[in-house]
């Protein structure tokens, strides 16, 4: 979405507090207010992106959470960590979900996503909104540098804020969902990335085109992936443990459906458990700002695979 001076409400700036656990969170540390306009200029995508963009930002808006906590050196390799009780308690062996924003792999920011945390950390579980570079300044595959990155910090660091790395699950709505699938199932890159087998438990994608070439958004042809070279997440066949939910509304592009229930029965095929989950009366947008309410089928799938994993 682009610049704006809409105000989204007050945004909780939080720091790491030295003075009590390693992860707790100091509330007496206030940043200004999040607006819009303060985002990176990313432009316009079209009126109803950019109405669920704001919406998604003034549901988000005044959530705890620890802001802008680096996997890499670009500014956009960046995370916001949700922890239950303000990292206050002193939890330990909590489950995690990590979240990859929409926005077509050109737009979309860490901080739309927000609003999915307060019914999972009653849970309790910890939940990570995670940036990504996006296209055209960076090939796909440098894009999914990015979301092997920030597993693997994930992996190496969340023990240090009360999670506990080996009950790992991964998600995504729209372009956050393929990248969350593709990362799972390209086994290649991400045993190279540092992430073995079995690390990540489950696959929750909600309204992916998991059959649309990611690089193919690039207008110049010499920044796109090689026709001959896998660039979409059907592309790529695992080996995979992880349990996938795909989800879509009915409301969606006749194509991101298609895609959903051809990319189930594409994993069914390969012995992947899949759990599918049409939602009636959602379009592409309503179907992810739903997933905030506890009631919602996404979110309990979320919680039911959270709680699967053995700590």
């Amino acid at each position: 979405m682009g610049a704006d001076d809409t105000e989204t409400g007050p945004q909780i700036g939080l720091s790491l507090n030295d003075a009590q656990q390693p992860f707790a969170i100091d509330r007496t540390n206030k940043e200004k207010p999040v607006f819009a306009r303060d985002l990176p200029l990313q432009g316009s995508i079209n009126d109803a992106a950019d109405a669920y963009a704001e919406t998604s930002l003034l549901r988000s808006s005044g959530i705890a959470r620890l802001a802008d906590i680096p996997f890499g050196p670009d500014p956009a390799q960046r995370m916001d960590i949700y922890l239950p009780d303000y990292g206050l308690r002193g939890h330990s062996n909590l489950p995690v979900f990590l979240f990859w924003h929409g926005g077509g792999f050109t737009h979309g920011h860490k901080e739309w996503c927000g609003f999915m945390a307060p019914p999972l950390l009653s849970v309790p579980a910890i939940f990570i909104s995670a940036n990504y570079r996006l296209l055209p300044q960076v090939t796909s595959e440098e894009l999914m540098d990015d979301a092997r990155a920030a597993v693997r910090w994930v992996l190496d660091n969340i023990s240090n804020y009360g999670g506990n790395p080996n009950r790992l699950v991964i998600g995504g709505h729209s372009a956050g969902a393929v990248i969350s699938a593709r990362l799972e199932l390209d086994e290649q890159r991400r045993r190279a990335a540092g992430i073995p087998d079995g690390a990540i438990s489950a696959v929750m994608a909600m309204s992916g085109s998991y059959h649309k070439r990611t690089g193919d958004v690039h207008s110049d042809p010499a920044l796109r992936l090689p026709v001959d070279q896998p660039d979409c997440a059907a592309d790529f066949s695992g080996p995979t443990s992880a349990r996938f939910t795909l989800a879509w509304g009915n409301l969606e592009r006749d194509t991101v459906q298609q895609s959903g229930r051809d990319f189930a029965a594409l994993l069914e095929g390969r012995g992947v458990i899949v759990r599918r989950q049409p939602f009636e009366n959602a379009d592409h947008f309503s179907v992810h700002l739903d997933a905030g309410h506890a009631a919602n089928a996404f979110h309990q799938a979320v919680v039911e695979e959270l709680r699967a994993i053995a700590g």
